[in-house]
């Protein structure tokens, strides 16, 4: 339940953030609000997505998220100063959010990949004594 809670208010942030650009574009006034409320929503959903593991490239795009949402802050805040250059800022946004999502999909699917291989059971010791006893047979047949 908790999960589908959460999917339901990433893609309703998403939705408003969506749909309120293209209103603050064309000059409706509460855009604007409705653009700070779908912010608010997706920077929360991302929160709660925080990774804690110890992959350095998964921590790498988990920081491209917090800097995504710095720069919906930034964003909402250019809005509601009626500044035209939040769309550079929107872009960047939907870039970097696009690389972390197809990213973060390779990454865990490298992850989960090393760990379903089975380590190698033979230990190197027993592989030197096996190329010595292999040495010892062909001295022994000259």
């Amino acid at each position: 339940m908790i999960r589908k809670l959460k999917s339901v208010t990433f893609v309703l942030g998403a939705v408003l953030i969506l749909v309120s650009s293209v209103l603050v574009m064309e000059h409706v006034q509460w855009g604007k609000y409705a653009f700070a409320i779908g912010a608010a929503l997706y920077i929360i959903n991302r929160k709660n997505q925080n990774y804690e593991g110890f992959d350095f490239r998964l921590r790498r795009l988990n920081r491209f998220n917090f800097i995504n949402s710095i720069l919906l802050v930034v964003i909402s805040y250019l809005q509601f100063k009626d500044r035209n250059y939040w769309v550079i800022l929107l872009l960047i946004v939907a870039i970097l959010e696009m690389y972390a999502t197809f990213r973060a999909e390779v990454y865990e699917k490298d992850i989960a990949k090393k760990e379903s291989e089975p380590a190698s059971e033979v230990e190197p010791e027993s592989q030197e004594e096996t190329v010595d006893q292999t040495d010892q047979k062909v001295d022994d047949s000259h």
